[in-house]
């Protein structure tokens, strides 16, 4: 698990050998999607806990479990507590995807931005803001989002899909041409960037 969680697990509980094979069988239990297990495991962990190493990997994966089962609420609880004991990118664009999720487009925003002030190069994060201020028809912030994501990896099919649709509404078809081919061509399905489009914009293409 140190190859796969690595950035929340670190060190924790390393010199309480029994009280770290608690946090791995909780893991274990989340990997099998038994977060509900998992969750009962980490509430129990969660009162050993001594270091703040420790507990920053129990908040973490009490997030993640409850993510898991759709409690975004309570995901979002966790998610802001260990963001509040260390900064990390994934964890708070997981926190933006559970407001998104709820509908809390404004603190979405917030966490996905602060997602890529703590890692510049976390394109997962640009492109859920583009997708995030695509969907409130903020075409130009989108835009500007799909391409921060393009910047990073040339071959991210939703940022593509998405800087196409945006530089169509926005007037700019070169764009929307170029983006379209790239996008095609890493496995997005065309047609249904054309759906869109004649949805958003009765204009033939």
């Amino acid at each position: 698990y140190q190859k796969s969680y690595g950035e929340f697990i670190q060190n924790a509980f390393s010199d309480e050998p029994k009280l770290e094979k608690k946090l791995y069988d909780a893991i274990d239990d989340y990997n099998r999607n038994k977060s509900a297990a998992a969750i009962t495991k980490l509430e129990k962990l969660r009162k050993d806990c001594q270091r703040t190493v420790d507990l920053y990997a129990v908040t973490v994966f009490l997030g993640l479990c409850h993510d898991d089962l759709t409690l975004y609420e309570d995901a979002i609880v966790h998610y802001d507590a260990a963001s509040k004991m260390r900064s990390n990118t994934t964890v708070l664009s997981n926190m933006g995807l559970c407001h998104q999720r709820l509908g809390q487009f404004e603190e979405a925003k917030k966490a996905y931005s602060a997602a890529i002030q703590v890692d510049p190069k976390n394109e997962i994060a640009y492109n859920n803001l583009s997708a995030l201020y695509f969907s409130q028809g903020e075409y130009e912030d989108a835009l500007t989002a799909a391409k921060n994501a393009i910047e990073i990896n040339g071959k991210m099919p939703q940022a593509l899909s998405t800087a196409a649709i945006c530089s169509y509404l926005l007037g700019s078809k070169e764009d929307y041409e170029r983006y379209y081919r790239q996008a095609v061509s890493n496995g997005y399905d065309g047609k249904k960037i054309k759906t869109v489009l004649e949805r958003l914009d009765p204009s033939p293409l």
